[in-house]
């Protein structure tokens, strides 16, 4: 069921409201690392309206399983995302060529509402997407597994010995030589005859003689 909410029933004071949100796009946004452990999450929404804005703040609560990215058991993660968000009315958000974006237009927390009613949905995906880890672990001290054995050394432990340096997989690196960065003297001139392009920057330091007039 969408969250929607109706601009006509919005005030100066805030109102708060309770809502579910559908975890159906945890599939297809967060599939390939976790698992909504829930039908829906419960949301919590307080609204305030001036004028033609409105100021929106909400707090999601679920819980989603994943396997742990260095030990591969299963674990669950329980989220709480907070957020704020602010809607302006219909066109405000809109610069035509000769306008100045403004830092207000350029704001990700800053979107535009139909001028009838906010559809929040959307918003609280992408907020919780935002927040869920991209490396979760079944806990921060997460031991891991042996590269060699497999076996998880959070139950365990085993007998293999540590690879040399010579078999890691990042000891052909060491062989690679990086040149040092290239210094330009400070009081280097520009030949006479060199152009410089439309889009170079040329350093203060650094003089541009005039075109020779032919």
């Amino acid at each position: 069921m969408a969250i929607v909410l109706k601009l006509a029933d919005m005030t100066a004071t805030p109102q708060s409201r309770s809502a579910l949100l559908d975890t159906a796009w945890c599939a297809e946004r967060a599939g390939d690392v976790f698992t909504a452990l829930q039908s829906q999450l419960p949301v919590a929404v307080t609204v305030t309206k001036v004028a033609e804005v409105v100021d929106v703040a909400a707090t999601a609560q679920g819980r989603f399983g994943f396997a742990c990215s260095r030990c591969a058991e299963a674990a669950e993660l329980v989220l709480t995302a907070q957020f704020a968000h602010h809607f302006v009315g219909p066109g405000q958000l809109d610069a035509g060529d000769d306008d100045e974006i403004s830092a207000f237009d350029a704001d990700p927390d800053v979107s535009e509402h139909d001028g009838v009613h906010l559809q929040l949905d959307d918003l609280l995906i992408e907020y919780l997407l935002l927040e869920l880890p991209r490396a979760p672990l079944c806990q921060p001290e997460c031991k891991g597994l042996c590269p060699q054995c497999g076996v998880n050394f959070n139950a365990s432990s085993c007998t293999c010995k540590p690879l040399s340096d010579a078999m890691s997989p990042w000891a052909k690196l060491a062989a690679v030589q990086v040149p040092p960065n290239r210094q330009v003297p400070p009081n280097q001139q520009v030949p006479p005859n060199r152009q410089v392009p439309p889009n170079q920057q040329v350093p203060p330091n650094q003089q541009v003689p005039p075109t020779p007039r032919s």
